[in-house]
């Protein structure tokens, strides 16, 4: 009789040894700043991760599954000491992930400077030269731009029409958007409206010094220059 049961616990240890792996030893993630979509069968937000070591610029890869136990919050860059589990093919739902991912600790968690572009600006200068306020008589509005890293989104006016589009992609210093969509109005003067457009489709890098923004091509030729909105 004990033999019997000694073999019924060991069927079930080994049963429930196959439903399920899990990786005793955490493995290091560094959670990028900001969620972005996701392609599939319906695009979702999702966030970026490294794995290990030390970040690499432009390495972040997509993380469709969710790291349980894990706060997110945009604008920070969180390393983290996580657990994973392999769940068993049977128990695991149609969109669903094959391992699971647990919070042991979060290691560090600091501030991104590239949230620093988070913010509404307003242009001073296309291609080097100063941009003069326009005349109330001609309806126009001194071009600004809106970048909202949350939404992974940017809109503004170029001093005629409304414009906004995607951020698709910001690093340290690079920046790309696109493509843009805007409203079709024509104005007395399009000169600086014109100039704008193509300047901003422009964009490959950037950086803030001074709590003005500069855009520049990928050579390194400054586009456009602008300066925070209080």
């Amino acid at each position: 009789m004990k033999t019997i049961l000694h073999l019924t616990l060991i069927i079930i240890l080994a049963s429930c040894a196959t439903q399920k792996q899990i990786t005793t030893k955490p493995h290091i993630y560094w959670v990028n700043s900001l969620y972005v979509t996701c392609p599939g069968v319906a695009p979702v937000k999702c966030i970026q991760v490294q794995k290990n070591g030390t970040i690499k610029k432009g390495k972040w890869q997509n993380f469709y599954s969710e790291i349980e136990g894990l706060k997110f919050e945009p604008g920070y860059i969180y390393k983290l000491s996580v657990t994973k589990e392999k769940i068993n093919q049977a128990n695991i739902p149609a969109d669903g992930s094959p391992v699971k991912y647990t919070l042991v600790e979060v290691l560090e968690k600091k501030p991104d400077p590239k949230f620093r572009i988070h913010d509404i600006w307003a242009l001073e200068a296309i291609d080097g030269q100063l941009v003069e306020k326009p005349d109330e008589n001609d309806r126009m509005q001194t071009p600004s731009i809106e970048i909202n890293l949350t939404e992974m989104k940017i809109m503004g006016t170029d001093g005629c029409n409304n414009f906004f589009g995607p951020i698709k992609n910001i690093e340290e210093d690079d920046l790309k958007f696109g493509p843009f969509g805007s409203t079709m109005k024509m104005c007395y003067n399009m000169e600086i409206p014109n100039k704008f457009n193509t300047a901003i489709n422009k964009v490959s890098k950037y950086k803030i010094e001074d709590l003005k923004l500069y855009f520049f091509d990928e050579k390194g030729t400054e586009l456009l220059r602008f300066k925070k909105v209080e």
